[in-house]
């Protein structure tokens, strides 16, 4: 067996790729399996897997292992002559590897279909960011590393196993010596990984800057856009020297057309979906679905599905910010007075964004009327998903109104538009938890409407309509924020404007929110004066769905006095309301109202289903500011009424870091109750399982938090159930050692099997026990010892 093969290797072990490594092999091990070809992202690895995958079966190829390093050839002629040579006198079965078939593959396909026909010991591996469309090929991605993911209280011992941290860490060692992951540093390093979207070129290229700087100077330097400097090695090939060169590489050999479509849509944020790529597209009609699907077929851009909404295309950092170099270019020959983008590009960086933000601009205020009814939730989903590009486009349109236009009307124009994207980003903001967010450009956007429009125009219906909006809105955000001091304060002058105006009607909603803002602030008679006053007038008015806002709110108020009787009427006036007009985030609030009313009543099953067709309706449209306090008591009630204490840890520990991410306020009172409990389950649980339980808790999504608690009842159930699914013998072995705390890899050496049959084992383990975890594994085994 001969071998020729060369590719980069560096010197950190291979991370991560455990299962890919197996999957490749396994392959290899075919004979029937002729064609692999790795494809993912340019800098993810694929060469370096290919290498790793290579030595540990290259015993199978007597015929040996031959690599072709196609970058680094002169010319596809060369290419086909090195192929040629090699599979020329093949007796044996012969391994060829092709490293780097992106930007040949169309004209390599025909000639290397040929070879594989005409030689059938020889088998192939390719590695590229395109594949080669030859009949019979395998296809397998490879993928970035999986990353940590936001942690609010990144834990040492709990990031140190992730798979992007160890490779970063490893080779941040290589870099300095001394760097070692602490407590200090931890968060840093678990953004960097994030932000570096786990690649693991990008992760080895900023690890080295360690040597001289500390990991929150390393982040910070990135967030700036650094990473496109970030210098490589200079053993390895010039398309791996540096981030930049990986974009370079990667985005060569598009035709003007794909590269203007790509360089446009590098300015969107957070991705975006495929109508808005067709909408915004400097192409005709006819030419940009041909440019999407070749951006895709190259890997530039990925469309991923998302639950409840449209997929999304979104593109990595390297070729994002490769897109934004292009349309910086295109600023600077139009500058220069030349036509930007020679090969057919769009009109620069400065005009894409303006184009960009006009977009959203548009986009809206033509949604904002569709944030109400049964299909609400699509389309509060589908602007939540905006968030990034309504931020971006919202930061574009402020630097626009200071640097770009002069004082007089075309600044009051723009002024008053940007008031009325803002307050159609109202619903979103809520749903999503961007309290804080919303409120700075409420408040910012009050306030340049006060300081911008003239004497004879800040009089006028349209500039005092706009202003009393963003009062409004702005005291909801400090209200959800538990800021009633300035909830009042907002709203009172939204009442005032209004009744500038002599339009009671539209004073109305804002009258009731001040007078909840009054009552939470301890003017409990004019608050509720006010409540009550307020109802009347709405009802007078026929507006239905906000004298249900009202009534609610003034249940909220009476049962806080003690007045059960009166609060059960009005909140179950509310809800038939809610419930006729699809108002969903009101009927979940008006439900976790009832809930309380419930447990004063003593009525704990009532409590417990108004509870959890609130998480239910909250989780329908991706709620986020009120779930906290929900989830918060329905924790509270399994933990008193249904013993589950595990998973009363575990929603108490996602409540509070949701609440930490979003800010949502919460009243003395029931945050007391909290922290109470939390001490109640530390002596019950231990220190050592609940630590455990509540770091699982900890890392939930909210969309996680949901299913956790209307899976309480199933548990209850199956607690009475006993032995209702009985293991298998295999199972019972593996949940017996995963209740001993192995991991995977130690139970596979101990039982003698394959550790992905691990994996499988304690997969079916965890569904027959209803458990989420390993911990709950382990307890459900212990209980059973």
């Amino acid at each position: 067996m001969s071998t020729d093969l060369w590719t980069y290797r560096p010197a950190a072990a291979l991370v991560g790729r455990e299962f890919d490594l197996i999957g490749v092999q396994g392959r290899l091990q075919d004979p029937s399996v002729r064609l692999i070809t790795l494809t993912g992202p340019g800098g993810v690895g694929k060469s370096r897997l290919a290498a790793e995958a290579v030595a540990g079966v290259a015993e199978l190829f007597p015929g040996g292992v031959h690599g072709i390093d196609l970058p680094s050839c002169l010319d596809l002629e060369s290419v086909l002559k090195s192929i040629d040579k090699t599979v020329r006198d093949v007796t044996e079965r012969t391994l060829l590897l092709l490293d780097g078939v992106e930007h040949v593959a169309g004209a390599l396909a025909a000639p290397l279909a040929r070879h594989l026909s005409a030689t059938p010991l020889l088998t192939v591996l390719a590695t590229g960011q395109e594949i080669l469309r030859i009949h019979g090929e395998c296809v397998l991605s490879v993928p970035p590393l999986p990353l940590p993911g936001p942690l609010p209280d990144a834990d040492v011992t709990e990031v140190r196993d992730n798979p992007a941290v160890e490779l970063f860490v490893r080779c941040a060692q290589q870099a300095n010596a001394s760097f070692t992951l602490t407590p200090h540093n931890v968060g840093a390093v678990v953004e960097l990984c994030n932000l570096l979207e786990g690649l693991p070129l990008s992760l080895e290229l900023a690890a080295r800057r360690l040597r001289l700087y500390p990991p929150q100077e390393v982040l910070d330097w990135l967030r700036r856009g650094g990473d496109n400097h970030l210098p490589g090695p200079v053993d390895v090939p010039a398309r791996q020297r540096s981030t930049a060169a990986i974009g370079e590489w990667s985005c060569r050999g598009l035709s003007g057309p794909q590269r203007s479509l790509l360089a446009r849509l590098a300015v969107f944020r957070g991705g975006l979906t495929l109508a808005m790529a067709e909408q915004t597209s400097p192409l005709g009609p006819d030419e940009t679905p041909a440019a999407l699907e070749a951006l895709l077929e190259r890997g530039l851009l990925t469309l991923e599905e998302q639950p409840h909404t449209d997929s999304r295309l979104t593109m990595s950092r390297t070729i994002l910010a490769y897109g934004l170099r292009l349309l910086d270019e295109a600023d600077e020959t139009v500058d220069a007075g030349k036509t930007a983008l020679p090969d057919g590009g769009g009109p620069g960086l400065r005009a894409a964004r303006q184009a960009h933000a006009r977009c959203y601009q548009r986009l809206l205020p033509t949604l904002e009327d569709r944030f109400d009814g049964p299909r609400q939730g699509r389309w509060l989903r589908a602007a939540v998903a905006e968030h990034d590009n309504v931020l971006a486009a919202l930061r574009h349109l402020e630097r626009e109104e200071n640097e770009e236009l002069g004082e007089g009307k075309e600044k009051e124009d723009a002024v008053l538009a940007r008031a009325g994207f803002v307050t159609a980003c109202l619903r979103p903001w809520l749903v999503h938890g961007e309290l804080k967010d919303g409120l700075r450009w409420f408040d910012a956007t009050g306030q340049a409407l006060e300081d911008t429009g003239c004497e004879e125009r800040a009089g006028s219906e349209e500039w005092l309509r706009a202003r009393a909006r963003l009062y409004s809105g702005a005291g909801v955000l400090a209200a959800a924020l538990g800021d009633h001091d300035g909830a009042a304060h907002r709203h009172r002058r939204a009442v005032a404007l209004y009744r500038r105006l002599h339009d009671p009607r539209s004073a109305a909603l804002p009258s009731v929110r001040l007078g909840h803002a009054l009552f939470r602030c301890g003017e409990r008679s004019e608050g509720q004066s006010l409540l009550a006053a307020s109802l009347a007038a709405l009802d007078a008015q026929g507006e239905t769905t906000g004298a249900a806002e009202a009534a609610a709110a003034l249940a909220d108020v009476l049962l806080a006095t003690g007045e059960t009787q009166r609060a059960r009427a009005l909140l179950e006036r509310a809800g038939r309301v809610q419930r006729r007009h699809g108002a969903i985030r009101d009927l979940a609030r008006t439900l976790h109202l009832g809930a309380r009313l419930r447990l004063c009543e003593g009525d704990d099953a009532g409590a417990r289903a108004a509870l959890k067709e609130s998480i239910a309706l909250y989780d329908s449209i991706g709620e986020r500011t009120e779930l906290p306090a929900v989830l918060e008591m329905f924790a509270l009630l399994i933990l008193e009424q249904a013993g589950q204490p595990q998973r009363a840890t575990r929603l108490l520990a996602a409540s509070g870091a949701l609440r930490a991410v979003t800010g949502a306020g919460t009243e003395r009172e029931r945050a007391e109750r909290s922290r109470a409990a939390v001490d109640v389950l530390r002596r019950r649980l231990g220190p050592t399982v609940f630590a455990t339980v509540w770091a699982e808790g900890l890392r939930l999504r909210p969309e996680a938090m949901a299913v956790e608690a209307l899976a309480a009842a199933e548990l209850a159930e199956a607690d009475d159930a006993g032995d209702r699914v009985a293991l298998t013998p295999r199972q019972l072995q593996v949940a017996l050692l995963v209740a001993d705390g192995l991991t995977n890899r130690q139970i596979a050496q101990a039982l003698d099997i394959a550790e992905w049959t691990v994996v499988n084992h304690v997969r079916g383990v965890m569904r027959k026990l209803g458990c989420a975890s390993r911990v709950q594994v382990a307890w459900a085994v212990g209980r059973s010892r």
